[in-house]
């Protein structure tokens, strides 16, 4: 699937109604935005973490605030969608 959009003036695009219902997307969600071979990547984080507690048992460094959680998903996120060249600093290290 896929949509067009027209960029406004002040740098803005409207998500077509058809992707946001496809995507469960509603006022307030946030998205990240990615850049992949020069192409914007833009991946909704509608995930309630809530959902997800207690899913892989008890943490070995004890629990975790929804805010480090957010920023570790946010972060990861971003390194896997951008090659930031990290990966290759660390294998040339090895």
């Amino acid at each position: 699937m896929w949509w067009e959009v027209t960029l406004s003036p002040k740098g803005q695009v409207t998500i077509p109604k058809e992707m946001r219902e496809v995507l469960n997307l509603q006022p307030g969600d946030r998205l990240i935005y990615s850049l992949v071979d020069g192409e914007v990547v833009i991946t909704p984080k509608n995930l309630d973490f809530n959902d997800l507690a207690g899913l892989l048992g008890k943490p070995p460094k004890g629990r975790a605030t929804l805010d480090k959680i957010d920023a570790a998903v946010l972060a990861a996120g971003g390194a896997n969608a951008v090659d930031t060249g990290k990966d290759k600093e660390a294998d040339a290290a090895a």
